[in-house]
């Protein structure tokens, strides 16, 4: 049987208040920016930063017809989008049934068998759903040192990736799900100002109840998880959201917003010896930082996460780095999600994927500026959207 899960899209109303003081959320139809795209877009410029909270706040309500999810939770996971094989996936709100070793240990574990599951990944070796490796083939540490509890294998950060509907929708509609369909494209792609992409970041509980509680008492919103490790065995227990990336397509070089939670440092180190605590180099950015107090004040549950920056127009000299340190952890110097995302395209010449490491003596280097467009020759422009470079070939 297929589970379904009914999806309510809400909106923020443009002419939403934003007075410091007064952050009243109305979280109506915020998805499509209340049918008004263009009148959102005039309330956002006014203050970026107070908007990418009121959609925070919105995705973390709960869902009006599936209460028992956040509304970002309702969003299509990547992994069920391409599939290992290339196949159409299925309708947005239905998803595939969790695999029976999941259910079967949840119930063991005291868990709810019949709940929402994050899947923070595959780790056998050249899987594609690859939950642990960032952009620079590194992996975020979690302390080894308490308050992270004593392991005999290294903990990492895991991450996940959703879209909203009108992306999926997008993608089915123009076949692009698998490799098939990028090999095919004749011109650049659009998506509409209504797509939304989410990417999050997870610290693995598994079943340690003492670690849950700390986590919770420090802020983390808490889900059930599973993930499959590098021998094929699925862990099952729980997981504490560390980060998210919130990108959806109201501007031309799309928005793109982040948020943390405030003690990761705690929790997460750098790759240094000795280990560091892992603190993010590119923000809060000044303009965030009395937006954060604000809406933290407003809304305990979400307080301690806070919001980095926000970029929107790679015109505007600032913020030129953004990034988040449990997404882009080791190469926070040279992080900027719109420089980088613009560089998403691919060749049906070459069959592959635009390459954005820049030549460095020094070693990889990202684009923190948007390129020219005599990089792309011989290149489709996938409009940002990388997340289609896990489309598999079908077979």
């Amino acid at each position: 049987m297929r589970r379904t899960i009914p999806i309510v899209v809400l909106s923020v109303l443009s002419g939403l208040a934003q007075a410091q003081g007064s952050n009243n959320v109305e979280c109506n139809n915020f998805l499509s920016f209340a049918n008004d795209p263009s009148g959102t877009l005039a309330t956002f410029k006014q203050n970026p930063e107070a908007m990418a909270w009121n959609w925070f706040v919105c995705l973390n309500r709960q869902d009006a017809r599936q209460g028992s999810y956040r509304v970002w939770e309702t969003f299509k996971p990547d992994d069920q989008v391409y599939l290992l094989k290339g196949a159409e996936p299925l309708p947005y709100s239905s998803r595939e049934n969790l695999p029976s070793q999941v259910t079967q240990l949840a119930q063991q574990q005291g868990m709810d068998p019949q709940g929402l599951f994050q899947f923070l990944g595959n780790d056998t070796p050249g899987s594609p759903q690859n939950g642990i490796q960032q952009v620079d083939g590194l992996a975020l540490k979690m302390n080894p040192n308490p308050p992270v509890p004593p392991s005999d294998k290294e903990q990492l950060v895991r991450f996940h990736l959703m879209m909203g509907e009108d992306t999926f929708n997008y993608i089915v509609t123009n076949k692009i799900y698998n490799r098939d369909g990028l090999a095919k494209l004749t011109s650049n792609l659009d998506f509409p100002a209504t797509a939304w992409e989410l990417k999050t970041s997870w610290f693995w509980i598994g079943t340690n109840q003492g670690f849950k509680s700390q986590l919770a008492k420090d802020g983390y919103y808490i889900s059930q998880a599973y993930y499959v490790n590098s021998t094929g065995q699925y862990q099952v227990g729980y997981a504490a959201l560390s980060g998210m990336h919130v990108i959806n397509k109201l501007t031309p070089d799309w928005v793109w917003t982040t948020f943390e939670n405030r003690n990761n440092p705690k929790y997460t180190v750098t790759n240094d010896s000795p280990p560091k605590a892992m603190t993010n180099t590119t923000g809060p950015t000044e303009a965030a930082k009395p937006v954060n107090s604000s809406y933290q004040q407003q809304y305990p549950e979400l307080a301690q996460y806070e919001l980095i920056g926000v970029q929107y127009d790679h015109t505007l000299p600032d913020p030129k780095l953004l990034a988040n340190s449990q997404l882009e952890s080791a190469f926070q110097g040279t992080s900027s999600c719109l420089a980088c995302h613009s560089t998403a395209a691919y060749s049906t010449q070459k069959n592959n994927f635009f390459s954005f490491n820049l030549d460095n003596s020094g070693g990889i280097l990202y684009p923190t500026s948007v390129l020219p467009d005599k990089d792309f020759i011989g290149y489709q422009k996938l409009d940002y959207v990388w997340s289609l470079k896990r489309a598999q070939w079908k077979r």
